[in-house]
Order: C-alpha cells, then sequence, then structure tokens
C-alpha cells in the first residue's frame, strides 16, 4: 500500500479543503504503518457486511403493541450503512485519523515506539496476523475452526492466548471496531438490534483467531509475544487509538 506522505509531510484529512493546519511526520506515518492499526477499518466493513447478510437470512424480531415484527435490512438501507460508514472508516479515512491520534503523543515517546515497532519481534507478530487476516474468509480458516471447537488445545495453551489477548487489548479493540458497525447499522435500520450475546462472541472469535495466527509459535515465544505488550511506548499507543475508535 502507498502512503502519501511517507518520505516527507502530509498535511491532516480535510475534506474542503479549508484551512489545514497539521502536518504528519515521516514518522508519524511510520508509527501508523508498523502498528496493523489500518486493518481495523476492514473489520468493521466485514462486520457490516456480515451483519447485513445476517438480517437478510434472519431477520432480527422486535415486539410492538400489537405483534412480534421481523426487521429486514433493504437495499437502500445497505447503501446508506456503506455511505455512513466510509464517512469514518474508510481505509484512507480511518488512516487519517490514525495519524491524528499519533499526532497527540510526545515526539520523544514517538521515537521510542518506533523503536519497539521496528524490533523484529513486533515485526513477527504484525508478519502472523497479517497472515491470518488474509486467510480469515478461507476454507482453511475455516476449517482450523472447526477443529479447535472440536479438539480444543491443552488449557496452559489456552492460558497462554488468553494472556496475550488480555495483554494487547486486541478483543477490546474487535469490540469497539464492531460497535460502530453496530451503531451504523442501528442509526439507519429502525428497530434493529445485534444479538444479546455479540461481545462475548467477538471475544470468542478473537481468541480463536489468535489461535490461528500463532499455531506454529512455541509456548516460550508466545509468552515473550505477550509480555511485549507490556512496554510503555507500546501501551501509550495502543490506549490513544482506543480512546480514539
Amino acid at each position: 500500500m502507498s502512503y502519501a506522505g511517507e518520505t516527507g509531510k502530509n498535511t491532516a484529512y480535510n475534506p474542503d479543503n479549508v484551512n489545514p493546519v497539521i502536518e504528519y511526520t515521516e514518522l508519524e506515518f511510520k508509527i501508523v504503518k508498523a502498528s496493523g492499526f489500518l486493518s481495523l477499518a476492514q473489520q468493521v466493513k466485514y462486520t457490516a457486511q456480515r451483519l447485513i447478510a445476517l438480517s437478510s437470512e434472519n431477520p432480527a424480531r422486535v415486539e410492538s403493541s400489537s405483534a412480534v415484527t421481523p426487521v429486514m435490512i433493504n437495499h437502500a438501507q445497505h447503501f446508506a450503512i456503506a455511505k455512513r460508514l466510509a464517512k469514518s472508516w474508510s481505509t484512507e479515512v480511518w488512516q487519517q485519523r490514525l495519524l491524528a491520534l499519533v499526532h497527540t503523543i510526545p515526539f520523544e515517546t514517538q521515537v521510542a515506539l518506533q523503536q519497539q515497532l521496528s524490533k523484529p519481534l513486533w515485526q513477527k507478530v504484525q508478519e502472523k496476523e497479517q497472515a491470518a487476516i488474509a486467510l480469515q474468509h478461507s476454507p482453511e480458516y475455516s476449517l482450523y475452526m472447526e477443529k479447535l471447537r472440536q479438539r480444543p488445545p491443552a488449557a496452559s495453551r489456552w492460558q497462554l492466548v488468553e494472556s496475550l489477548d488480555k495483554q494487547s487489548g486486541f478483543s477490546a479493540m474487535i469490540i469497539l471496531a464492531r460497535a460502530a458497525a453496530i451503531k451504523a447499522i442501528g442509526q439507519q435500520v429502525k428497530g434493529w438490534q445485534p444479538s444479546e450475546f455479540w461481545q462475548n462472541q467477538a471475544r470468542q472469535e478473537v481468541l480463536e483467531f489468535l489461535f490461528y495466527a500463532y499455531r506454529k509459535t512455541p509456548n516460550a515465544e508466545l509468552k515473550h509475544i505477550a509480555s511485549s505488550f507490556n512496554q510503555a511506548e507500546i501501551k501509550t499507543l495502543f490506549t490513544t487509538v482506543s480512546n480514539g475508535i
């Protein structure tokens, strides 16, 4: 993916091009690229598409004063939802939002953060997770999930993966991203509601995703990866982005 301003500075996203005042540095672009957070935009899109598909196949049911009425999402509403999400969650807009968030981090912390993100361990983390994201909708991924549910791994492995999720805040991020999609649908489709336990489902899916992404990673290395998220600079980045979603 090409980056505007990757070799210099770039002004903040401004749809009306009126008095742009913020310039983002090459360092800030590098941090955004290395962080892996850009993929959240795709997660929001996938969530919306899946919820819309589910509502089309199995309409949500809401109780009115006289009857239980199915709530379906029609084509016009589908288009309106996509348009609303694009305003905040297209890849380009989300990138600019991330840059604005990183811009609030002090320069000294940015430098230390980029040093952490440049380490081989973090690069390996990104490679594993991006590879898993690319296969998330493949038959191979589905087959792995089926086997994982049929033959759960040892309790010690579960604890390591749960620790990784807790330290990284991965599922918390995904829940925030899905909440954005749910909000967009709810604003366009009167009476529509997600399933009651959607947050629990999101956490479970994140754990399963992590099992897949790190399926070939030894326990000792996985423990080391989990602890790497405790670095002060990494925590600053994750907290800043979480608060900005």
